[in-house]
C-alpha cells in the first residue's frame, strides 16, 4: 500500500481511508492526491462498496497543504503551480464524484485544505475538541483551493462563504455544526464509537437508493425541473424494481429491521 494513505475494508463494503502523514498533522502534498485519485478509482471499481470513510492518523485531521509543496509552487513557475493545483483538484473530484455513502471522520483539527477535503464528503462528524479553519487568507493565498469556494457557497450560501474565507475564519466543533458544516459533533473520549454508530447506520441502507440520492443531487444547477423529473423517474424505476425493495416491503409490513443486500 502507499505511503502516505492506506486504504482497509471490511466485510460489509465499509472503506476506511486513513491519511497517514501525523509528523505534519496529515498534511497534503502532490502525492497525497495521487494516490487519491487512485484509491477513489479502486472503491469506485467495487460493485459491493457501502461507505467510504475518510479520516487522519494521530491529532489531526490534516493541516492543509504540504508546505514543502507550497514552496516548490512558489519557486517554479506558474505553469507548474497551476499542473499541481488541478492535481489536487482531481483529487478533490474524485472523491466527490464517489456514488457511494461517504463520510469525513473529523477525529482532530482540519484546516485550509484538509478543511476543502472534508467538505468534499458527503457526512462530516467532528469531534468536540476539532476545529475547522479556513485559514488560507492568513498566508496571504485565497480561499479558491480544493474546492473550498465550491462547498462553501453551497451550503453557506456565497456571500457567507466570501466572509468565512476572506477573513479566515476557525470554527469550534459546535459552530461548525450550527453553520451546517458538520453533520454531527461527537465527544472527544468516544469519537470512534460516534462514528462507528454514524458509519452503521449508512451501511445498513439500502445501496441502491443512496446511490440514487447523490445521483439526483449531484450537477443539479445545471437541470431543468423536466430534465430533472425524468432523472428522478429512472433512478427511482431501478429502486422500486430491486430486492431490495421487495426486502424494505415485506420487512415493513413483518415489523421487522430489513436487510439490504445492494441488489
Amino acid at each position: 500500500m502507499s505511503e502516505l494513505l492506506s486504504l482497509e475494508r471490511d466485510e460489509r463494503g465499509v472503506y476506511t481511508l486513513t491519511i497517514r502523514r501525523p509528523e505534519v498533522r496529515n498534511a497534503l502534498n502532490e502525492q497525497a492526491f495521487h494516490e487519491l485519485i487512485s484509491i477513489c478509482g479502486r472503491v469506485a471499481a467495487d460493485d459491493d462498496a457501502r461507505v467510504l470513510v475518510l479520516t487522519g492518523e494521530g491529532r489531526a485531521f490534516s493541516a492543509g497543504g504540504d508546505f514543502e509543496s507550497l514552496q516548490r509552487m512558489l519557486d517554479g513557475d506558474r505553469a507548474y503551480a497551476v499542473a499541481e493545483l488541478e492535481n489536487a483538484g482531481a483529487g478533490v473530484s474524485a472523491l466527490a464524484r464517489l456514488e457511494i455513502p461517504t463520510v469525513a471522520a473529523l477525529n482532530g483539527d482540519a484546516f485550509g485544505g484538509g478543511a476543502a477535503v472534508a467538505l468534499s464528503t458527503d457526512y462530516r462528524v467532528m469531534s468536540d475538541a476539532a476545529r475547522l479553519g479556513f485559514v488560507f487568507s492568513r498566508l496571504g493565498i485565497s480561499g479558491a483551493d480544493t474546492g473550498a469556494s465550491w462547498w462553501l457557497a453551497r451550503i453557506v450560501g456565497p456571500s457567507r462563504a466570501l466572509e468565512i474565507l476572506s477573513l479566515g475564519r476557525v470554527f469550534g466543533a459546535a459552530e461548525a455544526q450550527a453553520e451546517g458544516l458538520v453533520t454531527e459533533v461527537a465527544p472527544a473520549e468516544t469519537f470512534d464509537d460516534s462514528v462507528s454508530s454514524f458509519v452503521d447506520r449508512l451501511a445498513s441502507l439500502a445501496p441502491l437508493a443512496l446511490r440514487g440520492n447523490k445521483r439526483a443531487l449531484r450537477s443539479l444547477e445545471a437541470r431543468s425541473l423536466d430534465i430533472h423529473l425524468a432523472l428522478e423517474a429512472q433512478i427511482q424505476a431501478d429502486c422500486i424494481r430491486s430486492a431490495d425493495f421487495r426486502e424494505g416491503l415485506d420487512a415493513f409490513q413483518n415489523k421487522r429491521r430489513p436487510v439490504f443486500k445492494g441488489s
